[in-house]
Order: C-alpha cells, then sequence, then structure tokens
C-alpha cells in the first residue's frame, strides 16, 4: 500500500492553469463572456507570476520560467512565453490565423506552428469560435514546446 501511494504521489499532476489564482480566473471569465481558456499543461518550472488581462476580448497570460536555486528556494528568469485567447470569424481558416509552416498532431488535437507561435482553434459551448496560441516571447522555445501547451487548452470558467 505504502508503494502505490508514494507512486501515486510522485505522479501528482497540477494544471498549469491553477496556477493563475481563483479570483483572477473568474474576472478574466466574465471579462471574456462566460468562458475562460487557460493551458492545463505548460512547459517545466513555467508558472503564472502576473500580468493577465482581457483587452478588446483578446485574453492575454504570461507564464514566467523559473529555476530552482537550492530546495525550497526558486528564481524567476525571463524566459516567458504569452498564452492568448482571441476571437476568430467563424469563416475563417484556422492554418491561415498566422500563415501556419507546419501542422503537429498533439494529444488528438490538430495545432499550427508559424516561427515562436503555435496555435489552435476551438469553438466554445455557445458556438463562438476562438485561437488559442502560445507565443514564445524569447524565440528560444521549440515548435512541440509550444504546441505541448495549445493542445492543452480548455475552457476552465466553471472550474
Amino acid at each position: 500500500m505504502r508503494v502505490l501511494l508514494a507512486v501515486l504521489a510522485a505522479t501528482t499532476f497540477t494544471p498549469a492553469w491553477t496556477y493563475v489564482p481563483a479570483p483572477l480566473r473568474a474576472q478574466l471569465a466574465a471579462q471574456q463572456g462566460g468562458t475562460l481558456y487557460l493551458p492545463a499543461r505548460s512547459l517545466d518550472f513555467y508558472r503564472y507570476r502576473s500580468g493577465a488581462s482581457d483587452r478588446a476580448g483578446v485574453l492575454t497570460v504570461t507564464f514566467t520560467n523559473r529555476v530552482r536555486v537550492h530546495q525550497g528556494l526558486w528564481r524567476w528568469t525571463k524566459q516567458t512565453f504569452v498564452w492568448q485567447a482571441r476571437p476568430l470569424a467563424k469563416t475563417a481558416d484556422c492554418r491561415n490565423w498566422r500563415n501556419a509552416q507546419k501542422t503537429l498532431q498533439m494529444s488528438g488535437n490538430k495545432v499550427y506552428w508559424a516561427p515562436d507561435v503555435a496555435w489552435r482553434c476551438v469553438t466554445d459551448r455557445r458556438g463562438r469560435r476562438h485561437v488559442l496560441a502560445a507565443i514564445d516571447a524569447t524565440g528560444k522555445l521549440p515548435d512541440t514546446g509550444l504546441g505541448f501547451v495549445v493542445a492543452s487548452g480548455l475552457d476552465v470558467s466553471g472550474r
């Protein structure tokens, strides 16, 4: 039994969206018209620190990398990626949102990639279309890293 508990503790998954404080998530969901798309997964050690906003219907949330100095002490770095959820016209072609250079199939989702940005399109429960994008602010993240984040995007407004 102890071994099973140890294995379960080692495989605990914390969704990336939980790093955004609940009151802020509620505020952003209200500003977004009742939906709030955030990533469930993030790159290793990237966390929400500050900088979430909704401007003209475009949700922007910055995730910042941190490094471990020693046990229990972390330092924030300048490495970031920006998560965005923005409206998309019903007739628009998702692939052409940023002139895709690659198409990746990740976690059952079709993800598009162009230099320093990965995206996919979703339709919310009200029939509105959105582009979910991860934008590499530093230009050092791989296509699969950004795609990994985008493929995990989901509506967390009710959580």
